[in-house]
């Protein structure tokens, strides 16, 4: 502590004879010059030191209200920010405990699942004619920027729909993507029509998505 008072005294010392001068002689010398010069001078001088002092005190209470007041902008800005945040944070929690109960509830229903059973299973019930099942479904990755990229993985089937009237199928996609599982038709080829023209020959994907530690099924 007593070398940083050193260093401060010799720095105000050195400060000092810069301003002053050795043994105050520039200071001795400006009283000397100011008494040698006349009346009117002397006012002049007098009145612009006042006049500089004062501009200097205003310009210093300028810079220190224009400070306060952009201080206290920014702390209205955090505040208001910070109050948003916590308004936001019911809406966030509730929307982020919906979410893990879509997670839950997909991990739970197609943990182990037979894509190709749950689609030909609505098919009877809907009283639609499908074929052309693999063996197994395609998996894959999910993309990265995906919710569900982490814990679980993309999983799509192709087959085929026969002799099918535009109400039937539709009644088939509603059924599909209206099943707990979240599955989604991505794709949907007509590839023939009857010589009525009121059925159609159809090949159709289903996407879902299954948790990543399961088999692939």
């Amino acid at each position: 502590m007593s070398q940083y008072s050193e260093e401060i005294s010799r720095i105000l010392s050195n400060a000092k004879v810069f301003v002053f001068g050795e043994n105050n002689s520039r200071l001795e010398y400006a009283i000397e010059y100011f008494y040698k010069l006349n009346h009117e001078r002397r006012i002049i001088i007098i009145i612009s030191a006042i006049v500089s002092a004062i501009l200097f005190l205003l310009f210093m209470l300028i810079f220190y209200f224009l400070g306060m007041y952009f201080l206290q902008n920014n702390l209205n800005k955090a505040y208001s920010n910070t109050l948003a945040l916590n308004n936001l944070k019911p809406s966030y929690m509730a929307v982020q405990d919906k979410f893990l109960v879509l997670i839950n509830n997909l991990k739970n229903d197609n943990a182990n699942i037979s894509l190709a059973n749950i689609l030909e299973t609505t098919a009877i019930e809907k009283g639609v004619q499908t074929s052309g099942f693999p063996d197994k479904p395609i998996t894959s990755q999910l993309p990265s920027q995906s919710p569900f990229a982490e814990q679980f993985k993309k999983v799509s089937i192709d087959f085929k729909i026969s002799n099918v009237s535009l109400k039937k199928l539709m009644e088939y996609i509603n059924a599909i993507e209206d099943l707990p599982n979240k599955f989604v038709v991505s794709k949907l080829d007509v590839q023939s029509l009857t010589d009525a023209k009121l059925y159609f020959d159809v090949s159709i994907t289903v996407d879902g998505v299954i948790p990543s530690v399961k088999q692939e099924l």
